[in-house]
């Protein structure tokens, strides 16, 4: 894929997209980034990096594509652009600092940068209610439920037949066992190829990995 070369400002939005790791309406992106002109807003729609769609009193709302996160991965080792200014060479010099960090830890940049939970904060434990042990082993459960679930070893499963079985467990814990998961010999997340078999609840159980959405989940030996 093409590396296009972006101005500062549009470079900073980016940055700033990838940060925040959600859908961000014009008012909060004015506060946290350089303006997004509608010419550099057309441009990064053009270019794939970004999707921005009317949102609230019509106001747009922007976020990442997968091509954008592919982007910002890459231009992680880049130099600043021609023509930035100090605080955008310093937040260059910090993104640097980061893409070390993650070539040496074997690291994606959605690992980083996540929204934060929408999950609620656990209660209060009583007498009534056991606390949860901190070593629960989400990662156990999972290796339970596609035994159950998958017609073999090596068989794919969708990961929303996972979640639908793991729905006591809050979505980001269960995203970082899964990529955790799949890191390990003879585990894997994979992206379902026809993109035109994805239910929406498809796209809605998907765990991002690296720059890809995967929707579909197999372990070679059970």
């Amino acid at each position: 894929m093409e590396h296009h070369p972006l101005t500062p400002s549009q470079s900073a939005v980016l940055f700033v997209l990838m940060s925040q790791a959600r859908d961000v309406p014009n008012p909060e992106l004015r506060a946290l980034a350089p303006e997004l002109t509608r010419q550099s807003r057309q441009k990064l729609n053009d270019l794939g990096l970004i999707e921005s769609a009317k949102g609230a009193r019509n106001s747009y709302v922007h976020s990442l594509t997968d091509r954008g996160w592919a982007w910002c991965a890459r231009e992680l080792d880049q130099p600043p652009p021609k023509g930035a200014q100090p605080p955008i060479r310093a937040l260059y010099a910090v993104m640097a600092g980061i893409g070390r960090h993650l070539a040496a830890d074997d690291l994606r940049l959605h690992e980083v940068f996540r929204p934060a939970s929408a999950d609620p904060a656990p209660e209060t434990a009583t007498a009534d209610t056991a606390p949860v042990a901190a070593g629960d082993d989400i990662e156990g459960r999972i290796r339970d439920v596609y035994t159950h679930t998958a017609g073999g070893p090596g068989a794919w499963v969708p990961l929303t037949a996972l979640r639908l079985r793991l729905s006591d467990v809050a979505t980001a814990e269960l995203d970082d066992a899964l990529v955790r998961l799949q890191r390990r010999p003879g585990v894997s997340l994979i992206p379902q190829e026809d993109q035109l078999l994805l239910t929406d609840a498809d796209r809605s159980a998907a765990v991002r990995v690296g720059s890809q959405l995967c929707h579909l989940f197999a372990i070679e030996d059970i």
